[in-house]
């Protein structure tokens, strides 16, 4: 089976193509604010490494958030309308849950994105990978209480501190995300939604 892997919802774009598990061909890159510029092409560029052709593709899993709110509707486009040209159904994957599996720790994972200054998107999951607390925007203090509730293994996309607890850098590991979300439920490109988890503030502002 062949996958497509696209993820654009923080900074760097993941483009990957899968096949039975190994890597045929990676592309993950920094581009702030450059998403739209790069990705469909970087999805060119994945197809032509792995030498497969665009309607070979089997699977298409999608990153649909949280995360940058521009970078994830980007991405879910790009998946729809690939899923449209292609006629395949659609695996949305969760930015949170991406870090927690990456992670080869057993046991208890908080796992945390960057919101804005003050505030994160953030889950906390088991050994097993259920949900202990769901996907939610969270401030600082709220997450101090959850990490003295479940002392967890903190991960997120930079190395940090938050009060006296260390967040390990993560990087996303995509045949283990693939792996793991392969059996879980696919929907039609027209159905896929982003899952912001907030407004953005652009939004927030005009509802006030």
């Amino acid at each position: 089976m062949i996958s497509l892997f696209i993820d654009t919802s923080l900074v760097n774009v993941s483009i990957s193509i899968i096949k039975d598990g190994k890597i045929l061909s990676l592309i993950s890159k920094e581009i702030p604010n450059m998403h739209s510029v790069y990705a469909t092409k970087f999805i060119k560029d994945a197809l032509d490494e792995a030498k497969i052709d665009a309607n070979e593709i089997d699977n298409l899993f999608v990153v649909n958030g949280p995360g940058s709110f521009t970078g994830v509707r980007i991405g879910v486009t790009i998946a729809k309308t690939y899923g449209f040209l292609i006629k395949k159904d659609i695996t949305p994957v969760s930015s949170l849950k991406s870090l927690a599996i990456s992670s080869n720790h057993e046991g208890v994972i908080l796992a945390m994105i960057p919101a804005n200054k003050s505030n994160y998107y953030v889950s906390v999951y088991d050994n097993d990978l259920n949900e202990l607390i769901p996907e939610q925007f969270m401030n600082k203090e709220k997450i101090i209480e959850l990490c003295k509730e479940y002392n967890p293994y903190l991960v997120g996309v930079d190395t940090s501190i938050i009060g006296t607890y260390k967040i390990k850098k993560q990087g996303i590991d995509i045949p283990k995300i693939i792996s793991y979300y392969q059996n879980k439920e696919k929907v039609n490109y027209y159905k896929l939604v982003p899952n912001y988890l907030k407004q953005p503030q652009a939004l927030e502002a005009k509802n006030d």
